[in-house]
Formats: structure tokens, sequence, C-alpha cells
């Protein structure tokens, strides 16, 4: 039986946004565990999140730095799921109308150039910190949300067919996904 291997890259790049993606918290490193949170990014009962508007103007410079068609709509929606440094238990993404889709960037490795394509560019919001005592790592297991929901643009990558001298695949054999029985 032969085998070849079929490689798909998600990339999540955390946008340098002064606040989250959905409320005015700080989204400044290294505060203590649990500050920088309010009512919304801890996603409170009646609280309305509110996009901020810098996430979508990076997350477009994204999409047309990687020559995207960028949708004429996107749309939000929860994905429900238990992390211990999720406390709402939901996190806002893009999954079914991304904001950008159909891209791609080149690459020039040794004078050759290999197009590398990109299936969509969607904004969420990330998780929170699990916090381990560095001395004892097995002890305890702290959740912070300090540093929760910042914004995320998320790009995929179209699945390739590779060879060990990645990023190239042999002519004829590029951005090729794998065939569904």
């Amino acid at each position: 039986m032969e085998f070849e291997t079929v490689i798909g890259l998600e990339v999540h790049a955390q946008m340098l946004t002064d606040t989250k993606i959905f409320c005015g918290c700080s989204t400044k490193f290294g505060g203590a565990p649990n500050s920088h949170t309010c009512p919304v990014c801890l996603g409170m009962p009646g609280v309305l999140p509110v996009l901020n508007k810098k996430v979508v103007e990076f997350a477009m410079k994204m999409a047309l730095a990687t020559n995207c068609e960028i949708n004429k709509s996107c749309e939000f929606a929860r994905k429900n799921y238990f992390y211990p440094d999720l406390p709402k238990g939901y996190q806002i993404s893009q999954y079914a109308y991304p904001l950008a889709e159909h891209g791609h960037i080149l690459l020039d490795v040794n004078g050759e150039q290999t197009k590398i394509g990109i299936t969509r560019i969607h904004m969420e919001e990330d998780a929170g910190k699990l916090m381990h005592d560095e001395h004892n790592p097995s002890s305890y297991c702290a959740p912070s949300c300090a540093i929760s929901a910042p914004a995320t643009a998320t790009w995929r990558k179209d699945p390739f067919v590779a060879t060990p001298t990645f990023p190239f695949a042999p002519k004829g054999k590029r951005n090729l996904a794998p065939e569904r029985n």
C-alpha cells in the first residue's frame, strides 16, 4: 500500500488591537489572573457583544494581502464546546459565512514560485489561558480569563500533496484536495 502526504494548515494570528474583539477590555498581556474582564467577555446573561472595528480592518487587510475574494456579507455564530479557560461555554466565530475565501500566496523558493491556496479567512475570539505551577506543573491548573476573547484572524490553507521538501509538491500535483470515497 502506498501513501502520499497531504497537508492542510489552520493558522491563528492574534490581531494587535488594544481591546478585545467584542468588548472594550484591554488585550495587554501580563495582567493579573482574571483581570481585563467584563460581563461581555465572560458571557454573562443579557450582555450584547459589539464588534471591534479595528478587528474588521485588520482582517480585511489580511484578506487583501492574500488575494482573497471578500464576501459581501459574513456572519458570526456560537461554537459551543467546553474548555476550562472558556467560561461562556461557547466561542463566537465565523464558519458558514466567513469574511473572505479563495485566495493564495506565492512563495519563491530557490527561484521557483509555488502558489499556496487559502481556503478562507475568518474572525473569531480566542480562549483564555490555563496557568500551571511552574515548579510542579502537575499540581494544579487554574484558568485565567485575563487574555480571553482577543481577536484572531484564522486562515485555512488548501490541502495539497507534499514532499519532504515542503513547500514544494511535484509539478502537476499542487493544491490538490484528497479524493474522498
